[in-house]
């Protein structure tokens, strides 16, 4: 008897699974600040005019610099806007599962950093940075909502991780100094030079979490507005020099030359590794390291947390959802 009894719930617990079982499509957008990694250094690339033939940029990062040549900067790359599309599956009114596919682009992240220029030369190098990042980053997490029979708004939320498939992050960098330099002779600095730097990051994964509010109006939709945390760090893969451009003074006249190409694969691409060794290609630490190829440097580490808000749309596909009213389905008459 008592088994009889068992199988019964069972099968009446599958039925009602069966029956709120739905797909659902969702898509939202909304706008995040820096989270709780506010408090991280964000470096800009360090100009070293003393130094031009070992190195003259290092991407931004959270780096150690016992020199003090960079001013601090706070802030995060998770800050900014951002959209995405989420595919679910909802095993029943409680819980589910949700594959979000998303793009954010990060606010601009401004800093400064004013080197004295090495003797005979006189004055200050000053380098203004601006850095913003783009990604686009897969999630997926576990759905738990709250709504009962009958409710039209109902709490939820999602927990899964983050995980970035693709994006850049892009240094635009102005160097300004008083001396008309020989641009040739010292690290191909003009009175300005404008660089610009892209970096790839390398695999990273982080946690996501939400929590927030559903409106549900009709059973095939529900408008809702949540708060979304991020908490990840974004690892660097390599970074390469696009723009370097030196404006100088040549006999009265003034003009700009190109020197990506003149500055060579060492000064102007950047393989990154956790750990620098006796036979990286540096020459800070390798002495028969190679000109000619992309210099190999310790991995940049960037904070791309984020809290704030998003509002949206989701739309259920299920046999309850789709299924008509008889009522409204009878003709008139």
């Amino acid at each position: 008897m008592t088994k009889n009894r068992l199988l019964l719930a069972a099968c009446m617990m599958a039925f009602f699974t069966t029956l709120h079982a739905q797909f659902t499509i969702r898509v939202a957008g909304g706008y995040s600040g820096p989270g709780i990694q506010n408090t991280e250094s964000v470096l800009g690339p360090g100009i070293d005019p003393a130094t031009p033939l070992i190195d003259e940029l290092v991407p931004m990062a959270n780096i150690n610099d016992s020199l003090h040549t960079y001013k601090a900067t706070h802030g995060s790359y998770g800050t900014g806007g951002n959209v995405n599309l989420g595919l679910g599956y909802m095993f029943n009114r409680f819980i589910g599962i949700d594959v979000a596919v998303g793009y954010a682009h990060s606010s601009d992240i401004s800093c400064e950093q004013v080197v004295a220029l090495p003797q005979p030369l006189s004055g200050y190098l000053t380098a203004n940075i601006n850095s913003h990042s783009w990604a686009v980053g897969v999630a997926p997490s576990i759905v738990i909502t709250g709504e009962k029979m009958g409710w039209k708004v109902y709490p939820y939320t999602r927990i899964g991780i983050s995980l970035p498939v693709a994006g850049q992050l892009i240094d635009n960098v102005t160097i300004t100094q008083p001396n008309d330099l020989n641009i040739n002779n010292f690290g191909w600095l003009g009175q300005r030079t404008d660089v610009t730097m892209v970096t790839k990051a390398t695999v990273s994964l982080g946690l996501t979490g939400v929590i927030g509010v559903a409106y549900r109006p009709v059973p095939f939709m529900n408008i809702f507005v949540e708060v979304n945390a991020q908490y990840i760090n974004i690892r660097g893969k390599s970074s390469s020099i696009t723009k370097w451009n030196a404006t100088i003074d040549s006999a009265g006249t003034t003009h700009v030359v190109n020197d990506v190409p003149l500055r060579g694969a060492y000064r102007d691409q950047f393989n990154y590794v956790d750990q620098l060794t006796s036979t990286s290609n540096n020459a800070q630490y390798n002495s028969a390291y190679n000109s000619n190829q992309p210099k190999q440097d310790v991995r940049p580490v960037v904070p791309g947390s984020s809290l704030g808000f998003n509002a949206g749309v989701t739309f259920f596909i299920g046999k309850k959802t789709l299924k008509k009213d008889p009522a409204k389905a009878a003709p008139k008459g």
